[in-house]
């Protein structure tokens, strides 16, 4: 994206302010740990199988404190980026934090029960939280350098197209993840009824899935470093995304227990974590 800008040739700075982007880091932070509060109060039967060392709610915290703990973090969440949208002059993109917070309340008790939905409804709120940030800095960037460009159509068009991949890799990667996921719990999961792929379909047929969609991730990953000119970001892509991304489909291909789903759900992290770090590397 810093290339982007710096090819405009007017000295183009991000327009976001450092606070503002603050608030917004917290408005995430708030609506994703309300998420998880409201996930493990459903979850309570199927974690008690899945993960009975990490279970918390009606163990450690009541559950009358976690759906009042969960109601403020929503409301908070809201607020930031409520204040926010004032600050900026923009409101519309509110939608996004109140989309997201409405998915995930029915996540568990609804959607995580029908096949591939639950999976898809967690993957396009993770893909929707590059989006929330970037709208609000592509907003302010079109008023205050919009009538600078000599083509703030083109150049207005190429980063959407960034913001639009890396949307699409945190949506990939995240169906990714939560079908690894499904297999390491699919002892709860099926207790707790909920029709997730490897239940419904078996486990080498999720690890097809998983294949494919990793194939997927790569080839665009591929193409995406393709554009770039420097040596280095070849080199940077081989060891941040290539080599993760094969020793992961190794870990999976090889597993067969609970532990073993674990430790690839591990290192699948530990791959997004690179990820995440190659795009700091591209977008410097």
């Amino acid at each position: 994206m810093s290339e982007i800008m710096d090819k405009a040739s007017i000295g183009m700075k991000f327009s976001l302010a450092s606070f503002d982007f603050f608030l917004l880091v917290l408005s995430v932070v708030a609506v994703t740990a309300a998420g998880n509060i409201i996930n493990d109060y459903f979850d309570q039967k199927v974690d008690k199988i899945n993960k009975p060392e990490r279970v918390m709610v009606g163990k450690k915290v009541k559950r009358r404190v976690a759906i009042l703990l969960h109601q403020a973090l929503n409301v908070s969440g809201i607020l930031l980026s409520l204040f926010v949208c004032v600050r900026t002059g923009y409101y519309w993109p509110i939608i996004i934090p109140i989309f997201i917070i409405t998915i995930l309340w029915w996540y568990s008790p609804i959607l995580k029960k029908k096949i591939f939905i639950g999976n898809l409804s967690v993957a396009v709120c993770t893909a929707a939280v590059p989006l929330w940030a970037a709208l609000f800095e592509i907003l302010v960037m079109k008023d205050s350098y919009g009538d600078l460009l000599v083509d703030a159509t083109s150049f207005f068009t190429n980063l959407w197209l960034w913001i639009f991949a890396l949307c699409s890799f945190a949506l990939l990667l995240t169906l990714i993840r939560e079908a690894v996921k499904d297999m390491e719990d699919m002892q709860g999961d099926k207790e707790g009824e909920y029709q997730t792929i490897p239940l419904v379909f078996g486990e080498t047929k999720t690890k097809r899935y998983i294949y494919g969609l990793m194939a997927v991730f790569l080839i665009a990953a591929g193409l995406g470093v393709s554009r770039l000119s420097n040596l280095n970001d070849y080199i940077f892509f081989g060891v941040l995304i290539l080599l993760p991304a094969l020793f992961t489909m190794y870990s999976i291909a090889k597993a067969s227990t609970q532990k073993d789903y674990r430790n690839s759900s591990f290192y699948l992290k530990v791959m997004i974590l690179c990820g995440l770090t190659m795009i700091v590397i591209v977008l410097r």
